[in-house]
């Protein structure tokens, strides 16, 4: 009865598949073909499940798209990567699209927030259907209102960034135009990461006409990028990019030499403000202040003048926060506010006001600065962690990375008598820094 089912499903689809042979004929021959390809898909050689995954590809129908689909998950990268090249070449059908649009709704209801729709909608991002465009960008403008929603764009972003293609940057330009992109700084980096790492002449044009509508830390990331490409120093300045973008773009060619700068070399000495040498290219930003006991006397006050001092050069369109830790964290307020004259003088006295007491409660301050819609966090210690929830330096950087996954926060970390490099607390910075899209800045008395 399923076979039959399945054989009139087909049948009423007919109309819809073109080819040389009648729909009715294609339909005939996919039935006399899948006993086959279903075997093909159990086998145990990779390169059979391969060649049935192209066989269905030949047949864009419900059943067959499924069966493709199915395949994502294969314990084979090699397989997996087939299966979505398929679908990606299927993405201008209209009834492969209508399939994987269902898959994607369906995953969305259920309890992984749509994870295990992530391939169908990667494979939707290619289609040039319009139909398909416009239910897509309602499904994706509703999704990231989710809770899952922002870490499955990021995804897409990121698998879209680890293939390198090209032609992903149809797909990238695409999701710059949704609610994803105009929501979440998060979605922002991980866009202009992504079209970073495709050597194309079209991502760069995208990298550029994008500077302007992304936060400081995403612009100052696309900024390294194109200043170590072309050798040009105009920093972040977006007008001047988009400028020699216009006459030179006909001219342009990609270079065949590699990018090999250490993160931020480039691009912060070209930043207008800093704090203990570490750019400020944020506009919403944390400062966080170790208040414990070991900072008392003039390591304290060094600290705080600092402090002050970035905070007086903050300009009027910015916003930010200050956190100050000992055994226990504070915030100055709860949201981050307006850089304005009246707020500065608040901070300033708040800062001033901080005395030393106490252990070193680093991961409760971290997570209390994340709480904050920031773009960067500055955290500044002198002692290893000591108190708190988490107290291991190795477990604070899995736990704060894990939950900078999706939001890609910049984490600058100032290390103040940090002991020998190497050391303890040296290390735990700068790991921490490094796999949080920061620097490391060791200030030794």
């Amino acid at each position: 009865m399923r076979r039959l089912r399945s054989l009139l499903l087909l049948v009423c689809l007919a109309p819809l598949i073109g080819g040389s042979a009648s729909a009715l004929d294609r339909v005939e021959e996919y039935q006399r073909a899948k006993k086959d390809i279903q075997s093909q898909l159990r086998s145990k050689r990779p390169d059979d499940r391969i060649q049935a995954i192209h066989k269905l590809a030949e047949f864009p129908f419900e059943d067959s798209v499924r069966l493709i689909y199915g395949s994502t998950n294969d314990e084979s990268p090699l397989v997996r990567d087939a299966a979505i090249e398929s679908l990606r070449l299927l993405s201008d059908n209209q009834e492969a699209c209508d399939t994987l649009l269902m898959i994607a709704r369906k995953s969305a209801k259920s309890r992984d927030g749509g994870a295990g729709g992530a391939a169908a909608l990667l494979a939707l991002l290619y289609s040039d259907l319009r139909s398909t465009q416009r239910e897509l960008d309602e499904f994706l403008g509703a999704l990231v209102d989710s809770k899952a929603g922002p870490g499955l764009v990021v995804a897409l972003v990121d698998e879209l960034a680890v293939r390198r293609h090209p032609a992903a940057v149809v797909p990238l330009v695409r999701l710059t135009k949704t609610k994803a992109f105009e929501k979440q700084l998060g979605v922002q980096r991980a866009i202009v990461q992504a079209l970073v790492r495709i050597p194309s002449k079209e991502a760069v044009g995208t990298l550029i006409e994008i500077m302007p509508s992304v936060g400081g830390e995403a612009r100052a990331d696309a900024a390294e990028y194109l200043c170590q490409l072309v050798e040009q120093s105009f920093g972040i300045d977006a007008k001047a990019w988009q400028s020699w973008w216009e006459k030179n773009q006909e001219t342009f060619r990609y270079p065949a030499r590699s990018l090999e700068a250490s993160y931020r070399t480039t691009i912060s000495t070209m930043a207008s403000r800093e704090y203990y040498g570490l750019p400020m290219f944020a506009e919403r930003m944390v400062f966080v202040l170790d208040t414990s006991g070991s900072m008392s006397g003039l390591k304290l006050e060094a600290a705080k003048r600092e402090l002050i001092n970035a905070i007086q050069a903050l300009p009027p369109h910015a916003h930010f926060g200050v956190v100050v830790f000992n055994s226990t964290v504070d915030a100055w307020h709860r949201e981050l506010v307006a850089a304005d004259n009246k707020n500065k003088y608040g901070a300033i006295a708040y800062v001033a006001s901080q005395v030393a007491h106490s252990n070193t409660a680093s991961y409760d301050a971290l997570e209390v600065a994340m709480r904050f819609d920031t773009e960067a966090i500055y955290f500044l210690s002198d002692g290893a962690p000591a108190g708190g929830k988490i107290t291991a330096p190795v477990d604070i950087v899995a736990a704060v990375s894990a939950a900078n996954k999706v939001r890609r926060i910049s984490i600058y970390t100032i290390g103040i008598d940090a002991g020998l490099p190497g050391g303890p607390l040296d290390e735990f910075l700068k790991v921490l820094a490094a796999q949080n899209l920061g620097v490391y800045r060791r200030v030794d008395g």
